[in-house]
């Protein structure tokens, strides 16, 4: 009896010490998340981060043979990773996490943050890929979504034009991994208003996705078969990685990683299908990758990925791509080498609309791209550089240096020059507008800590577009501009101050008739608040003033405040997360873009915009170490109008409703 006793004791101990984990995972996982909320990429890059950093609670990176793209992820600067690269290459291998506390940059703060995400276990020998081996030790992770908007828009209840499907959204995702060596996954995904299993729809799901990744095969360092993205230089020739952007809080600028990455999203765009491949023999690695892509078309290339109407049915895959090409890369001594060249060739020709700043755009059919990148670490400096060029004989070129004074404390700068008839439909590096294209600029950021209750960020952007772009029919300057204070007075408190200017000029109307750009100017600044009197408990409180000044108009302004209460007891099986927003602004353009808790693997931002007032409400409850089930319900209430967007999505009334359903099962 006395050994029962003590053998359930134990259990309780080992349950409660799993489940404590699993929500301190939580925490540390929704704060990461939280902080890219302002990052200049799209909402589609950061809710690819958010996938990645669940695949990480649930497979965490080996110290000692993470990525660089990993350790970045879960928020190390290029100076942390170099740092841990060095100590790596001295001491030999990482035995335990603590080991990281005799490392330069990495403080008792950071460890605690990026400990969910890590693990330390000698390398000996690789995994087998015996299939026996892979059955009985991979992991498996199913999850499947259930959203839906309340209301009926619209497109639901007109006769013709409208949606062909149920207001019901659906998503599923299955993957396996294998230690480092081998991943799978499948996904699929139907958007609201888009049929489901039906004759427009027969295999129900209107997007599926595969991929399969093996690893370290001798001289094959990685094949992936199936949907993928590419990232190398610093964007130009191509660059589809999450990225934080410039304007992030750790001013770094240089992109942080090349290769290969396995595509597990549910998003329809933004990849490539096919095969890719890396060979790494001594210091030189050798990418080949090819695919062929279906693609939505209307003349020009569709990537909004909603397929509802027969008018947009029948736009999705109507053309198609094929895409090949390789990289080479030399790395050693601190010196980073690589060479790109890659080709794409459409079925049906490219076109754009009749607006004269689309006249350089690409047309036609085929494209190809050459690059040269070149990047040099030294102690604590860090040079890099990328030129590319297209088809045409246009090109497209950024250079810049990060410099790490100290602990936190970085410069950067960064110039690029993009010619205005640079055509690569795959690039994104640093720039304002979408394309890399007509547009010279010079970025500046800095950031210090000054001690451990204090830390600011400053950074700067000026930008000069040498031709006419969107909605400017002169050659027009601007800049963007960001600075951001945090106070820690003590682990229960966090006081941030934000405040971020933008100047691009637009067209405006003169007196004489005559139409040229004038300044547009926005100025808004932020103020958060964050509280946790205890371990289960954190409360958010943040607010916000923002004010436009543009040609022969009053200054327009708009505000907003926010309380979030967070509830997550080590005790408790339950987490739970609500807010109350209210908002009044003028126009869209003094808009906030507000974080909000979502079921996990959605990034969600709200745009508070008009008059009103938004709630919402999140739980996860964790049924067994296996079973977790979350919900989220959200309600926006407008004051001053009784319609709600346009055209099929137009919603009659001041009332926008949301829910939704995920249902996770761990193997």
């Amino acid at each position: 009896m006395a050994a029962m006793k003590r053998l359930f004791a134990l259990s309780i101990l080992l349950l409660a010490a799993v489940v404590a984990k699993s929500q301190q995972n939580d925490t540390r996982l929704a704060d990461l998340i939280s902080s890219i909320e302002d990052s200049q990429t799209s909402d589609e890059n950061k809710a690819e981060m958010i996938e990645e950093l669940h695949r990480l609670i649930e497979n965490p990176c080996n110290l000692n043979t993470a990525s660089d793209y990993q350790l970045s992820l879960i928020g190390l600067t290029a100076w942390q990773i170099r740092n841990l690269r060095y100590y790596l290459k001295n001491s030999g291998q990482i035995f335990s996490i603590h080991e990281l506390k005799v490392i330069n940059g990495f403080s008792d703060d950071l460890i605690a943050q990026i400990q969910p995400f890590i693990c330390a276990f000698p390398v000996v020998k690789q995994p087998s890929l015996r299939m026996d081996s892979v059955f009985m030790k991979a992991k498996h992770s199913f999850r499947t979504q259930f959203r839906q908007i309340q209301e009926n828009a619209y497109g639901f209840t007109r006769d013709k034009g409208g949606y062909m499907g149920t207001k019901l959204a659906t998503n599923f995702r299955y993957t396996l991994d294998y230690f480092d060596r081998l991943s799978f996954s499948l996904t699929g995904e139907k958007d609201a208003g888009e049929p489901f299993f039906n004759s427009l729809q027969p295999y129900g799901y209107d997007n599926y996705s595969f991929q399969l990744t093996a690893k370290h095969i001798g001289v094959l360092e990685q094949l992936t078969l199936g949907d993928y993205r590419l990232n190398f230089g610093e964007g130009l020739a191509i660059g589809q990685f999450f990225d934080l952007g410039y304007f992030n809080s750790n001013a770094e600028i240089k992109r942080k990683s090349n290769g290969i990455k396995p595509y597990r999203s549910v998003t329809e765009f933004g990849f490539n299908r096919g095969l890719a491949t890396l060979l790494r023999i001594g210091h030189l690695d050798i990418y080949l990758f090819g695919s062929y892509d279906r693609i939505d078309y209307s003349g020009s290339i569709l990537q909004t990925g909603y397929h509802r109407t027969l008018s947009e049915i029948s736009r999705k895959d109507s053309n198609t791509c094929l895409m090949s090409g390789f990289h080479l890369e030399y790395v050693s001594n601190g010196w980073t080498v690589g060479g790109t060249w890659l080709g794409y060739m459409y079925k049906y020709p490219i076109s754009h609309q009749s607006s004269a700043y689309q006249d350089d755009y690409f047309t036609g059919r085929y494209n190809n791209i050459s690059a040269l990148n070149l990047s040099y670490d030294y102690r604590k400096l860090r040079l890099f550089s990328e030129v590319a060029v297209s088809a045409n004989q246009a090109f497209a070129s950024v250079a810049g240096f990060e410099y790490d004074i100290d602990y936190k404390t970085h410069f950067a700068v960064s110039y690029r020059h993009y010619t205005k008839a640079f055509q690569n439909f795959y690039s994104s590096a640093i720039g304002v507008q979408s394309q890399n294209a007509n547009e010279n600029g010079i970025y500046t950021a800095f950031t210090h800590r000054i001690s451990k209750h204090w830390h600011y960020f400053l950074g700067f952007d000026y930008f000069h577009f040498p031709y006419i772009s969107y909605r400017a029919d002169t050659p027009i300057d601007g800049y963007k501009a960001k600075a951001e204070l945090t106070f820690v007075p003590t682990e229960q408190h966090l006081v941030s101050l934000y405040y971020r200017l933008n100047n691009r000029p637009y067209n405006e109307q003169h007196p004489n008739g005559e139409v040229y750009p004038e300044d547009n100017i926005l100025n808004q600044i932020q103020l958060k608040y964050v509280w946790q009197p205890m371990k289960a408990l954190s409360i958010n409180l943040r607010g916000g003033y923002s004010f436009t000044k543009s040609y022969l108009s009053d200054s327009l302004s708009g505000f907003f405040g926010l309380i979030d209460l967070s509830y997550s007891a080590l005790a408790s099986k339950l987490d739970i997360h609500i807010r109350y927003a209210f908002f009044n602004t003028d126009d869209y353009d003094n808009r906030f873009n507000v974080y909000e808790y979502n079921l996990p693997l959605n990034f969600s931002t709200t745009a508070l915009y008009d008059k009103g007032h938004r709630v919402y409400a999140y739980a996860l409850l964790r049924i067994t170490r296996h079973i977790q089930v979350s919900a989220r319900y959200a309600v926006t209430i407008y004051s001053d109008k009784q319609e709600i967007g346009s055209s099929n999505d137009k919603i009659i009334g001041n009332k926008r409703q949301e829910i939704g359903l995920q249902l996770h099962l761990k193997l």
